[in-house]
């Protein structure tokens, strides 16, 4: 299951901090019924990569289908064999909004039955003998048929025929005395036909008094006259009522023989709708099917929560190799550090739920059993925890699980404490992290720790970009500087105060900042370089693809010359065949024919070879272009061509015409 079943839902800390249920509430903004929505913020972690690959691969079908369904739910599942269980009959309205999912089903399968989608539908159960007999006793306005059964139909005709005697007999009584009446209709007081009669006439109207007007002027009686039909009428009410609760009773039971069936559509409808759901949220990040692998690779990745209120999000890649097991991040204040760890844990948990990932294609992710998080302040009042223990709590959580892959992501590692037993508390339990085999994430201002990670072989430094100002890109493999005198400075700190605090850093620390400062520019020169190769790459592509097409377009054009005269030259010689079978061998006849088999059959004399001058311009054979001559190489010629360059033998090169064959 990948839905926690009713009931409080128990996050662990790190869904809290990494905000998994804020991204679910979005998710459940993509579900159209109340089922599917109360499934999607109620989604917990898949344990087993074998169904969440299941899971993903559906995904991937629904993504990418142009049409979603409408669904429609009556009511959750459960709801009505809880009902029938507890009722002794359907009403009304719940059995024609049966008929309306009943009815729903069978359009979903029957609309996407041809389609590539067609068999996430082609479970739904059939159900038209249900239907068949609810229309046999609900007309389509929701009303009990006067013919649903025998007995009905009699009681209902008898009741139309009192009603009208009713009717007939309260007219006399108006039109005979018109004066002893306030109004000249017929009035219904507490289910009984009455007259409004004028009170000083009341020992005039013999009947039942109902009721009284407010002034007291007018007195509502039932005319002693109707009181035998009223009386029947009302048998006939009950009578009508008891024969309803039987016909739904009857329909009650036609759909509890079918409960267990449309149990299990309400839930594929349920899923169905959180699927698509699922793929809409997809979509609207422009997320992709996560790859399951043995290390970290995320590519152009961002935080799905902060896209959605932040247009220009800086992505995020970040590439582990299986071999590294701790990845320390350091640079400036504000700088993107938290957002690169709650980013990269709110992929991976999303990922388990089954979910598309907002990053690129070939973004990898390990299956990780457990994730930890230790982000921010973790202090708390009620445990009597300080913010050092707090953390310390959380980190210890993580050391004591069992065997399983692990994520642990720790946020300003140690910086709660002294900077010496800070840094040592730190190594000590990056050390043992990497022993156990957990992938850890930590961010950190502490120069000691850079250091140090970067002489072990399975841990590696980064840092997030700062050029004069954070830039918020991740940079693998060098560290960078806090850079907090240089923010200082740029918020206004007084600069005799900036210039004191660089005095008192210690020189070697400084010098090495520097060198990381400077290395990080060289890296962004190198990717610039690097993004304009990439571009004059595909642009070379681009062309040579180009160029391609056009050679197989003049090569198509000469096959097709070339079928065409061999068509006119068959039919040419079908009519010589022709002629001789008729004629016979005339001199005339032969000499046509040797004049026709000479001109097609002419042997293709060898091209004779052209040595061209550097810089002339020439046409290679079976191309249209000219181009131009650069270079000579071991008896070949190198010609550009459109910004392409061949190497050819001077057989395949052809002079140009005189007049177009000047260079300069």
């Amino acid at each position: 299951m990948e839905t926690a079943a009713r009931g409080i839902i128990e996050r662990t800390h790190a869904e809290e901090v990494l905000e998994l249920p804020k991204v679910l509430n979005i998710l459940a903004e993509h579900c159209q019924t109340q089922p599917a929505k109360d499934r999607a913020v109620r989604l917990v972690l898949i344990k087993s990569v074998e169904d969440v690959e299941f899971l993903l691969k559906k995904l991937d079908d629904l993504k990418n289908f142009a049409v979603s369904p409408e669904f429609f739910m009556p009511f959750g599942p459960g709801y009505l064999k809880t009902a029938l269980g507890v009722q002794s009959y359907l009403s009304i309205e719940t059995i024609c909004s049966i008929k309306l999912f009943l009815v729903h089903t069978r359009t979903l399968k029957e609309k996407f039955r041809k389609t590539s989608i067609g068999k996430y539908f082609e479970g739904f159960s059939d159900y038209k003998s249900v239907i068949d007999k609810i229309d046999s006793v609900i007309d389509q306005h929701n009303q009990i048929r006067d013919d649903a059964s025998p007995e009905l139909h009699k009681i209902r005709a008898r009741k139309r025929a009192l009603h009208n005697n009713i009717a007939e007999t309260l007219r006399s009584l108006l039109a005979r005395s018109v004066n002893m009446f306030s109004d000249l209709n017929i009035v219904e007081r507490n289910g009984r036909y009455v007259l409004p009669v004028k009170s000083n006439f009341k020992k005039d109207m013999p009947g039942i008094i109902h009721s009284y007007s407010n002034s007291g002027e007018t007195i509502f009686i039932e005319p002693m006259e109707i009181t035998q039909y009223s009386a029947e009428l009302a048998d006939l009410e009950n009578r009508e009522k008891e024969e309803i609760e039987v016909l739904l009773r009857m329909l009650g039971n036609v759909i509890r023989e079918r409960v267990d069936d449309i149990e299990a559509d309400l839930d594929r409808v349920a899923e169905l709708d959180l699927m698509f759901g699922k793929a809409s949220y997809a979509r609207e990040l422009g997320a992709v099917k996560p790859e399951f692998g043995d290390h970290l690779n995320i590519i152009d990745g961002f935080h799905p929560i902060l896209k959605r209120f932040k247009e220009n999000v800086v992505p995020l890649t970040l590439r582990m190799d299986a071999e590294k097991k701790v990845l320390l991040i350091s640079g400036p204040n504000a700088g993107g550090k938290t957002v690169v760890l709650k980013t990269v844990g709110l992929l991976v948990l999303m990922a388990k739920c089954g979910l598309f990932i907002p990053a690129a294609e070939g973004s990898v992710i390990p299956f990780f059993e457990k994730i930890y998080a230790d982000i921010g302040d973790e202090q708390s009042i009620e445990s009597d925890l300080s913010t050092f223990a707090g953390h310390i709590k959380q980190i210890n959580a993580a050391l004591q699980v069992g065997n399983g892959s692990c994520l642990v992501l720790l946020d300003e590692l140690m910086n709660q404490t002294s900077v010496e037993e800070g840094s040592a508390l730190a190594q000590a339990l990056l050390d043992e992290f990497a022993h156990r085999n957990r992938i850890v994430l930590a961010t950190t201002h502490n120069e000691n720790l850079k250091i140090y990670v970067s002489q072990k072989n399975d841990m590696i430094n980064a840092g997030m970009e700062f050029t004069d100002t954070p830039t918020y890109r991740l940079i693998v493999g060098i560290p960078q500087p806090s850079n907090a005198i240089k923010l200082a400075g740029q918020m206004g700190v007084d600069q005799k105060i900036i210039q004191k605090a660089i005095s008192y850093l210690d020189k070697e620390k400084a010098s090495l900042n520097a060198m990381f400062e400077d290395l990080s520019k060289e890296l962004r020169a190198v990717q610039v370089e690097k993004t304009k190769l990439s571009a004059l790459t595909s642009e070379y592509d681009a062309k040579l693809g180009e160029l391609k097409t056009k050679k197989k377009k003049e090569i198509d054009e000469i096959r097709e010359q070339h079928k065409k005269e061999m068509v006119q030259a068959k039919r040419s010689i079908e009519r010589l065949i022709k002629t001789l079978k008729k004629e016979g061998p005339k001199k005339e006849t032969v000499s046509a024919a040797k004049e026709f088999f000479d001109k097609q059959l002419k042997e293709e004399e060898p091209h004779e070879p052209y040595v061209p001058r550097i810089g002339e311009l020439v046409k290679i054979r079976g191309l249209k272009r000219a181009g131009q001559v650069i270079a000579e190489h071991q008896g070949k010629y190198k010609v550009s061509l459109d910004n392409m360059f061949f190497w050819v033998e001077p057989k395949e090169i052809e002079a140009l015409p005189t007049d177009q064959g000047k260079s300069g």
